[in-house]
């Protein structure tokens, strides 16, 4: 039977795995896990050196930071707990038919002492075996569904419900561990069953809540644009049935070299045609593919339109494969939005351009934006904590922005005043994979065009 320590250090070694196999970059950052390394890495040098069994207290502070790390970033609990449900998930099940399964048959008397130690190094690299081919599985179906991207984009906190699930989990868990060490294979079967299938379960259900939530959000979408059409088309007719009517007066006013009834009417057919002549702003952001990013800019397009006006969009990309937390990624973007729509209330002239472009490696977002200039402000001072040009505001848009890109190794912001105009910008890499099945493509076109 595995003893105690030998036991613990396993143990985080499999955690560790599972932090930098699925957990980094899809749930933590880089600081983070490696915060969380470190403790593991503690406890697996010390669980293989010394036979303490305390040493396995240091799991407290692994799953406490491990909990509270992405609660402050996605502001809800539910993320976090179905992380540590399905964690313990892939441990308990790579260990089910490996080691557990091992030890119970020897505590039964089952095999002799002697089969269980000869045999024991080969069940050890099958539980790694096994172990690797959960994760792989588990990468697939994230990748397959987007459970991780979605899950934070749940409306609700769910705080009761992610106390339940713990609750349950440190119970199931407990009962597990008992049933090893007294060998009830029958509890041992069934603890682990349950925490396996409850999981999935809930997995299952939350990814079906967020997709009906994102459908929502793309039906609403399409509702606007919708709006936004017909709109255009009732103001069409009208001004098709009318556009008789104000030719003739046109040419009553130049006929009778009446130059300011004239100049009176023609200004006034053109600023009610402005609305026909624009761009459909809801169909240009229907070329990204990111629900949350597009009800975003949904809802920026709202709020122009409630103070008349009508910014400019140029967008290249999809937004698929962006290599940053997609919290973080509309947190970044919301702010520069945001601060452009209060700058152009305190300008003469509003004026708001957004351009989402990008390279092979690199997503580029940029909003442009016209703002009230007062040379007394430097410009330093704008990425400060608390600094705010607005009263009664508190001042944390771009300290946070800031913040929020130090955390990716190779993003990267840029601020900057040119020509009356405020421009702020954060550039985002993407994914290695979706680039290098990219390059694949291209030079499957190039061999193909040799043929």
């Amino acid at each position: 039977m595995l003893d105690r320590p030998f036991f613990i250090s396993l143990l985080s070694l499999n955690l560790l795995q599972l932090l930098w196999l699925f957990a980094y970059k899809k749930i933590l950052s880089f600081r983070e896990t490696m915060l969380l390394s470190i403790i593991l890495i503690i406890q697996f040098v010390v669980g293989t050196l010394t036979d303490d069994h305390f040493v396995i207290l240091l799991l407290i502070p692994f799953f406490l930071l491990q909990f509270s790390f992405p609660v402050k970033r996605v502001q809800n609990w539910l993320t976090p707990a179905l992380f540590l449900s399905f964690e313990n998930a892939i441990v308990l099940l790579s260990w089910l038919l490996t080691l557990d399964f091992w030890d119970i048959l020897f505590i039964n008397h089952w095999i002799t002492a002697e089969t269980h130690s000869t045999y024991l190094k080969f069940v050890i690299f099958l539980q790694q075996f096994v172990f690797y081919l959960l994760v792989i599985f588990a990468n697939y179906l994230n990748k397959r569904f987007g459970v991780t991207a979605t899950l934070h984009l749940l409306p609700k906190k769910y705080r009761f419900v992610s106390v339940l699930l713990l609750f349950f989990l440190f119970f199931t868990v407990g009962l597990q561990q008992l049933s090893v060490l007294e060998g009830f294979s029958a509890s041992f079967f069934y603890s682990t069953f349950m925490i396996i299938c409850f999981t999935a379960f809930l997995s299952w259900n939350i990814l079906l809540v967020v997709k009906r939530q994102n459908e929502q959000q793309y039906i609403s979408i399409l509702k606007e644009k919708y709006e936004q059409e017909r709109e255009k088309i009732e103001r069409s007719n009208e001004f098709r049935h009318d556009y008789k009517q104000l030719l003739i007066g046109l040419t009553s006013y130049l006929e009778t070299n009446d130059t300011k009834q004239a100049l009176g009417l023609l200004h006034s057919i053109i600023d009610y045609s402005n609305s026909l002549l624009t761009p459909n702003l809801y169909k240009t952001i229907a070329v990204i593919h990111n629900p949350p990013i597009q009800g975003l800019l949904t809802s920026f397009l709202k709020r122009c339109s409630e103070i008349n006006i009508q910014p400019k969009i140029q967008i290249t990309e999809k937004l698929t494969d962006i290599d940053m937390n997609i919290v973080d990624f509309i947190r970044c973007f919301s702010i520069l939005l945001d601060n452009a729509y209060e700058a152009v209330q305190e300008s003469d002239l509003q004026l708001i351009e957004i351009t989402i472009t990008g390279d092979s490696q690199f997503v580029k977002l940029t909003v442009k934006n016209t703002y009230k200039d007062d040379r007394n402000i430097s410009f330093q001072s704008l990425l400060q904590n608390n600094f705010s040009t607005k009263e009664n505001h508190q001042g944390k848009g771009l300290f946070i922005l800031a913040k929020l890109i130090d955390k990716y190794k190779k993003a990267s912001y840029q601020v900057a005043k040119k020509d009356n105009y405020f421009i702020a910008s954060f550039s985002v890499p993407k994914l290695k994979n979706n680039n290098s099945l990219l390059k694949k493509e291209d030079e499957t076109k190039v061999l193909s065009s040799g043929k």
